[in-house]
């Protein structure tokens, strides 16, 4: 019987991804001395002796140009189909659909396999493993490794939630954590996504990769995980239901995700034990998974299916087995909906109207007492004079005693950076004056000013103030209920110092909200257009800030929305924002926290924005979501 000849496919509108590992099937299979087409063209056909393999069917199907579902599913016929997706997701069921008509299935997962075969669908486990291609390292113990941690993986709320309890331990370790969006397939390499060359080089730069589950489903990353190992990176993941052929404890570590912080620390600690289980691992996928005989077998098997691809057709799935009708109208439920949209504007209308009126009724006590309802009290430690610093913290306070004197503290931990902080107190109730000037008595050492205003103005005129005050190049806005962490403003310089044309440069801020994770997604306009994930959490140039006037006192007013206003307006006028993915901060969430009055209404600010930057590239209908 003459050598098939094998016909790669994979769509070129897809996943980069997926054309990695149609890449590398490819490559195995020419060393394997089979003649093959990569990429192929067109639709899969029937020809003697050929065998079609298609990777990643949910997506080289339905992304077909002008082509009917009737001729689709006679292509995926002539077809031999390598599933690359997790069970349990839309996904998943779309390659399954069209996988139920193919010659032959096979699919990169055991748990994948086992879910196919629940359908009635005859699926075959085909073992990734190695091949030269993926592999920077080469086992080269001396090379440098200058990630400690990285992470890679699309974006999810259960992710979130781990990375961001992860940060109080690994902000003083050199972290990359490349979160990306997934609202359309990733086709090119955009934001924190990486792929190829690119992703290998890091992996090969890195010492742990600690990989998380996209949701509750304990599927093994094998993918990733197979790119760590080849490259040398040790892999600390969540429990899995399998690791193939890999030994937890001797390969990798597997333990359950509350725990992956500390195991991580551990870990990162002992350079000697990782690198030898990294080498342990590296060391048994070269001798034992080579990609080449793993795939002996599996061509053998598809040597049968040749003939069965000129046979008769199996019976067709109809198109509703996946695509679900369309969901009823629920008009009680709409204007239920409408109905709380009109009454929260009214209640964001009256507080607005409320913190006006106490406002006015404070500047005129003030003009009263002092002449200027703009009065401030000043207060300085005595390092204040003489100090020339490099970055000026700014802390804005209002009645929070509780947490003010944690987050001067914070400040006052910073290293690698010469720092003076300016605490603007804006008319506080409570006993946060006394607060503040107890530690600035008891760190007289620290070059410190405390602004205290006669009357409550509002968080950007609050800024603002602040500004007015400051003497360093660069300014880091961070609000009174809030910390950073002791190499954070020095980590924000250098990422500025390495972008001359930057406002701004942010990381990633972890948050006691069950599920959070800030300012995690790299600067990108079109993206911000459609709603707000930078936090005030950021080290800006002052010549940018006072070029534009400081922040906007008619969405200071807004409860939140001064900040997405600066950021927009840093970038009507050609300024970017450089994304640091290391943990940087820490945002607490709580009762008081002005969060929970931001999103009483909208729809009104974000026509004001509109109209204020009509040039910026917001998205259409209407338009930006804070």
């Amino acid at each position: 019987m003459p050598t098939p000849r094998y016909w790669v496919y994979v769509s070129d509108r897809g996943n980069i991804f997926m054309t990695e590992v149609a890449a590398l099937l490819s490559a195995a299979l020419a060393d394997l001395s089979y003649e093959t087409v990569f990429p192929a063209p067109g639709l899969p056909e029937r020809e003697p002796g050929r065998i079609n393999l298609v990777v990643a069917p949910h997506e080289f199907f339905p992304l077909q140009r002008d082509v009917g579902e009737a001729q689709l599913l006679r292509a995926a016929e002539a077809s031999v189909t390598v599933g690359v997706e997790q069970p349990g997701t839309a996904w998943f069921d779309l390659g399954a659909h069209y996988s139920s008509v193919a010659a032959a299935v096979l699919d990169i997962s055991p748990y994948a396999v086992a879910a196919l075969r629940d359908r009635g669908i005859e699926a075959t486990h085909i073992q990734l493993g190695y091949h030269p291609s993926w592999d920077r390292w080469s086992g080269e113990s001396a090379r440098e490794r200058p990630t400690d941690f990285l992470f890679l993986g699309a974006v999810t709320q259960r992710r979130l939630k781990i990375l961001s309890s992860m940060a109080p331990l690994l902000w003083d370790w050199t972290s990359d954590i490349r979160l990306f969006e997934f609202p359309r397939p990733m086709s090119e390499v955009r934001g924190s996504f990486l792929a190829g060359a690119d992703k290998w080089d890091l992996l090969a730069s890195s010492r742990i990769l600690i990989n998380i589950h996209r949701d509750d489903v304990p599927y093994f990353e094998w993918v990733r995980v197979l790119e760590a190992v080849v490259n040398g990176c040790l892999v600390i993941t969540e429990a899995s239901t399998d690791y193939g052929t890999l030994e937890p404890g001797k390969h990798l570590i597997a333990v359950p995700a509350e725990t992956l912080p500390s195991y991580a620390v551990s870990v990162i600690t002992d350079e000697v034990l990782r690198s030898e289980m990294a080498s342990a691992a590296y060391d048994f996928v070269r001798s034992e998974l080579l990609l080449t005989t793993l795939l002996e077998p599996i061509c053998a098997l598809l040597d049968g299916v040749a003939p069965r691809v000129t046979g008769g057709r199996k019976p067709l799935p109809t198109q509703s087995s996946v695509t679900p009708p369309p969901s009823p109208r629920l008009p009680a439920l709409e204007d239920t909906l409408a109905s709380e949209m009109r009454v929260r504007a009214r209640v964001k209308e009256l507080l607005d109207s409320e913190t006006h009126l106490i406002r006015q009724t404070e500047a005129l006590e003030a003009r009263l007492r002092y002449g200027d309802p703009d009065h401030a009290d000043t207060f300085v430690t005595g390092a204040w004079e003489g100090c020339t610093p490099e970055v000026s913290v700014v802390i804005t306070s209002y009645n929070y005693q509780s947490f003010i004197v944690e987050a001067m503290e914070s400040v006052v931990s910073s290293i690698g950076v010469s720092v003076e902080l300016v605490v603007v107190d804006d008319h506080s109730e409570d006993a946060s004056v006394s607060a503040i000037r107890g530690f600035m008595a008891a760190n007289d050492w620290f070059p410190i000013m405390l602004v205290a205003r006669a009357a409550n103005v509002g968080l950007s005129e609050a800024r603002n103030t602040g500004i007015t005050r400051v003497r360093g190049d660069r300014i880091f806005m961070l609000d009174a209920d809030n910390v950073i962490f002791p190499n954070t403003l020095v980590k924000l310089s250098v990422g500025l110092d390495g972008h001359p044309d930057a406002a701004l440069a942010y990381g990633i801020i972890g948050t006691s909200d069950d599920g959070a994770l800030l300012s995690h997604l790299p600067w990108d306009l079109a993206r911000l257009c459609m709603d707000n994930y930078i936090d005030a959490m950021a080290l800006i140039r002052r010549a940018a800030l006072e070029e534009l006037g400081g922040y906007d006192e008619y969405f200071g007013q807004k409860g939140g929305w001064e900040d997405y206003e600066l950021w927009l307006r840093f970038g009507a006028n050609g300024y970017t924002g450089v994304f640091l993915p290391e943990f940087v901060g820490w945002y607490r969430v709580h009762p008081m926290s002005l969060v929970h009055m931001v999103n009483l209404d909208t729809a009104g600010l974000v026509s004001e924005l509109r109209r204020r930057y009509p040039f910026l590239p917001w998205p259409a209908g209407d338009g930006a979501a804070r």
